[in-house]
């Protein structure tokens, strides 16, 4: 895959080859083209992913949410906040940390709301991406969660409001 990744950079036209197997019938073959998508970084693997977030495989969605915040193509944040609606903990953890990856204020609200779902690494993961988005006025709705019961959160809460700090202070 090495060599294919280096000849998709050099000529763009074998994109092709892994954008058709995002719809092949087998899944370990959707789940690596999705992942050498995201490796690459091409203007056209964005939206050939965005159009995989309806595949009917969890596995397959979750490693297309992890290569679009690879990307960090602005294109997806829309996309990706559509997939929280009725989203299992893992789609709902992982659109988290894609738009922290991806770092567009468009998320800021959907992530403040994450903030007080009810599984602990959805949360953290909301955590974080606020804290990487960088915009110190959600230092307000990060800070209860200073105080939750899960560990996981609490520490995720902290590196959140030291990154929000670092920002504001730099």
């Amino acid at each position: 895959m090495e060599v294919l990744q280096r000849r998709v950079l050099r000529d763009g036209k074998s994109i092709n080859i892994l954008v058709e197997q995002l719809t092949h019938v087998s899944i370990p073959y959707r789940v690596k083209a999705a992942t050498e998508l995201g490796k690459i970084h091409h203007p056209h693997a964005a939206t050939a992913l965005i159009r995989s977030l309806s595949d009917p495989e969890s596995d397959v969605i979750f490693v297309v949410i992890k290569s679009l915040g690879a990307i960090g193509d602005p294109i997806a944040v829309e996309p990706l906040i559509s997939c929280l609606d009725g989203a299992d903990r893992w789609v709902r953890r992982g659109v988290a940390l894609a738009l922290g990856e991806i770092q567009d204020p468009r998320a800021i609200p959907p992530l403040t709301d994450l903030l007080k779902d009810e599984r602990p690494e959805v949360r953290a993961a909301a955590a974080e991406a606020l804290g990487k988005i960088g915009d110190p006025a959600v230092a307000e709705q990060i800070r209860p969660l200073l105080d939750d019961e899960k560990d996981i959160v609490q520490d995720a809460a902290w590196e959140a409001l030291r990154v929000l700090s670092e920002r504001t202070e730099g």
